[in-house]
Parts: C-alpha cells; structure tokens; sequence
C-alpha cells in the first residue's frame, strides 16, 4: 500500500505523507499526525465499516481504506448537509421523508496551516 501511496503523491504536488504506522488505532494516529486523510489497509472490503466514532471525533477528516489486493477501497467521510424545505405541506414533507435529495458540496476553503492535503497511512 505504501508503494501506492507514493506513487500517488510523487504525482500531486498539493499531497504530502505526514505519517506512517502499524498501529491499529486509528484514533490515536489520527490525533498523532493531524492528517486531513487516513489511508487504511484492511484485509477484508467490509472489516473496517465502524468508522463513525472516528468521523464524528474528526469531522473534517477522511478516511480511505485499501483492501490488501489493492483492487478495492471506499472512501469513508462525515458531510452533514442541511436542506430547506420553503413550505411545510404533506407533498413537501412526505417528499423530504421519502426521497430526501443529496448532499451539495460547498467549495472548501483551505485552512491556512498547511497546503494542500496530508495523509496518515495505517
């Protein structure tokens, strides 16, 4: 995985690796490094699916996990996202309740203690 995470960012400029570890506790490492992004390897595609604690400590951060293969990964990251509802009718809340729609991002302003994005692999 390391390799990879090299290649990836020998490649971009705006991404530098501030840390690296054995250690399973991912909470720790993530306070360790400060990192924006967690890059995990997992031996199974579902093994890590309880990161919600993790999310929640860190709200800003994201968490990648690379199954060992390296074939497969997901991208695990906490976006709460509020939508108006203009009038309050049964249409509009049965609509709201049913079929909530998606997210919309924001542009993100970069925080100024550091450029670009840093990764922690774990």
């Amino acid at each position: 995985m390391t390799d990879l995470l090299e290649h990836v960012v020998a490649k971009d400029p705006a991404l530098s690796v501030v840390g690296t570890s054995d250690d399973a506790n991912l909470a720790a490492e993530a306070r360790r490094t400060r990192a924006d992004v967690l890059v995990v390897a997992q031996k199974a595609p579902d093994e890590r699916d309880s990161l919600a604690s993790l999310l929640h400590s860190r709200p800003r951060m994201k968490v990648v996990t690379i199954v060992a293969s390296g074939e497969s990964g997901a991208l695990y990251e906490l976006r709460p996202h509020r939508t108006a509802i203009a009038e309050i009718t049964t249409q509009s809340l049965s609509e709201a309740i049913r079929d909530p729609p998606g997210p919309r991002r924001r542009p993100r302003q970069r925080r100024a203690r550091r450029p670009g994005k840093t990764i922690a692999a774990v």
